[in-house]
């Protein structure tokens, strides 16, 4: 739910007298969870419970400029600090955007394709706990946070077209690139079909012998008919070193009919190419509850279980009752 606050024509700060008025959005949220988990890995006192608080404000600044060029500036705060930014022109010829350690065109896709909580359950380093044990390829292409900057073109019949660069910095040559296309299309009584394929990759860090770079796809495809929702991908990540080919297969069905309830049902599954002993797979379920617009409520259950490249098994499972509200 948004608040969004329209400046008036006369901004007073410290003093001073603003010559500009700006559209002013302000949103917020949070999540609280309570993780119960069993990981046969752990040794024996580990704690198997823990709470878990989260929350993030979003602000952003939005003006028209006379010539009909849109600009705007936004920025994320998170319990760690300020942890995105980004400023981008709009206008006929598509969209420029500098970003700050903002989510990028690969895992910005990707977060549409499937359920984010089902993907993003990773080890938890205050508590000791590996919630979704099975996450050791990053299915967003091994995307970068660093600063640069991205570009997309205008839709044209529901195709988008988006392209993304970011530098390392002076201390290497470990440069990003990347490239998205989205297909979007309706196909009556309500129902969609979304494809989208991304390409990105990262150089090596320029240092003799280093072969550390990435090359890195992701094909996804979400159907969407009445009550149902079908989402499919595959991810792929290997590096220039040839020590590591991973894929991962991602499969979540949702269904809506319920009044106020939504069901998720997901598996992630991949391998290694490279190790062929490494493999692993991850299955979860999730009932979402609206309380009321804004505020919602969930348990999740997961279950991973990961054979590493030397053979060594291992498991976890675990239940999230989670807690949500937007503002």
């Amino acid at each position: 739910m948004r608040k969004v606050l329209l400046a008036s024509t006369a901004l007073v700060a410290f003093g001073t007298v603003a010559a500009n008025a700006a559209d002013v959005t302000l949103t917020g949220a949070t999540n609280w969870e309570y993780i119960s988990y069993d990981n046969a890995s752990d040794t024996a006192g580990t704690n198997g419970t823990y709470f878990d608080h989260d929350f993030d404000m979003d602000v952003a600044f939005t003006e028209t400029l006379d010539n009909g060029l849109t600009t705007k500036m936004a920025f994320g705060v998170s319990e760690s600090g300020v942890d995105d930014g980004y400023f981008s022109i709009a206008g006929d010829f598509g969209t420029i955007k500098m970003i700050h350690s903002s989510g990028g065109i690969m895992g910005g896709a990707i977060a549409e394709t499937v359920v984010d909580d089902k993907t993003t359950l990773g080890t938890d380093s205050g508590s000791g706990a590996t919630v979704g044990l099975a996450s050791k390829h990053d299915e967003a292409g091994g995307e970068s946070t660093a600063t640069g900057i991205q570009y997309t073109l205008p839709a044209m019949g529901g195709f988008t077209l988006a392209a993304e660069m970011r530098d390392s910095g002076v201390a290497n040559k470990s440069n990003y690139s990347a490239a998205m296309a989205t297909y979007t299309a309706d196909m009556g009584d309500g129902g969609s079909v979304k494809l989208n394929y991304g390409s990105a990759s990262t150089d090596d860090t320029g240092v003799t012998g280093n072969l550390s770079g990435t090359d890195a796809t992701s094909l996804g495809v979400t159907v969407a008919m009445s009550d149902f929702a079908v989402s499919a991908s595959r991810h792929t990540l290997a590096d220039n070193g040839n020590t590591t080919d991973y894929a991962t297969d991602i499969l979540n069905v949702q269904y809506s009919g319920i009044d106020g309830i939504v069901i998720d049902a997901f598996q992630k599954s991949g391998d290694d190419d490279i190790n062929s002993t490494y493999d692993f797979a991850s299955t979860a379920a999730s009932v979402t509850y609206t309380i009321a617009t804004g505020l919602s409520a969930s348990v999740t259950m997961t279950d991973s279980e990961v054979t590493s490249a030397t053979g060594v098994k291992a498991d976890d499972d675990a239940t999230i009752l989670k807690l949500s509200a937007s503002f």
